[in-house]
């Protein structure tokens, strides 16, 4: 009796070892498995908003396009720089001035360029993604101040590489934060410039209205992080400027007159909106 107790304890033993290694095999799959969905669901999340939002080069072109001149006093200090001392602040200034430096670029505001090309290596640097914003670029880029085919091109790297790298680390919050910032930057910078009643200035006026798609994708971003103190009150403006995007749309009809398309007092408030932003998100 004593040897089949002894047997049977042992068999015992054996089987609870075998069922608590597969119970923790299995916990480590459901662990493995949420950890995969959670990526992909965040890489879906990211290539929405980075194919939704424009580059801020395409802003700055059609800025440029408009006939608009450069003005310096639009473009976020970089003084302020000292200031962005957490990752989420420091995440969205790379977006503001990499918008700032693709105004600059564009416009062949070529010192300017090098200045905020500096400014986005050191918020690089303090991210952590090194590889965006290297010493060969700004080289590059002193070398060939007049060659503004190349300076758009490294501009436009730049702003590739950090988002890039910001995903790839996983770091999938970061990486919507630098594109909305540069999305608001680039908004800033094209509601400044344009003139309502100038009629050279009507295609501006309709791309600008154009970001109400784009704005769906900035709060699906940041509805999720409602928490953060930084985000809460960006998102509560967002939602007010949705309500401004749809008042200044009457119609969608491109056979009607443009004016009566567009309700101009509501843009105008809409302008006022996306500087009470702006500055709320470089201070």
């Amino acid at each position: 009796m004593r040897k089949i107790s002894v047997v049977g304890l042992l068999l015992f033993l054996f089987a609870s070892c075998s069922w608590n290694s597969a119970g923790k095999k299995e916990k480590e799959i459901q662990s493995e498995n949420l950890e995969y969905q959670l990526m992909a669901e965040n890489t879906s999340k990211m290539k929405k908003i980075f194919f939704v939002l424009p580059s801020p080069i395409e802003t700055s072109l059609l800025i440029n396009k408009s006939g608009i001149v450069f003005q310096k006093d639009l473009l976020n200090s970089t003084e302020k720089l000292v200031g962005y001392s957490t990752s989420t602040s420091r995440a969205i200034a790379l977006g503001i001035y990499c918008a700032d430096l693709s105004y600059s670029g564009i416009n062949e505001q070529f010192q300017t360029s090098i200045e905020y090309l500096n400014v986005t290596r050191n918020l690089a640097e303090s991210l952590g993604i090194l590889r965006a914003v290297d010493p060969k670029k700004i080289k590059l880029l002193e070398d060939n101040l007049t060659n503004k085919e190349l300076v758009i091109d490294v501009i436009s790297e730049v702003y590739m590489e950090s988002h890039e790298q910001l995903r790839e680390q996983d770091r999938y919050l970061l990486a919507s934060l630098m594109l909305i910032g540069g999305w608001v930057e680039s908004l800033y910078l094209a509601t400044q410039s344009v003139k309502p009643n100038e009629v050279s200035h009507q295609i501006l006026i309709e791309r600008i209205l154009d970001q109400q798609l784009s704005l769906e994708s900035v709060k699906s971003v940041l509805s999720e992080n409602q928490s953060n103190p930084v985000i809460q009150p960006i998102y509560k403006d967002l939602l007010d400027l949705e309500r401004l995007f749809k008042k200044s749309i009457i119609s969608k009809n491109n056979e009607m007159d443009f004016y009566g398309r567009v309700n101009l007092e509501a843009f105008e408030q809409l302008i006022l909106k996306v500087n009470a932003i702006r500055d709320y998100i470089v201070d």
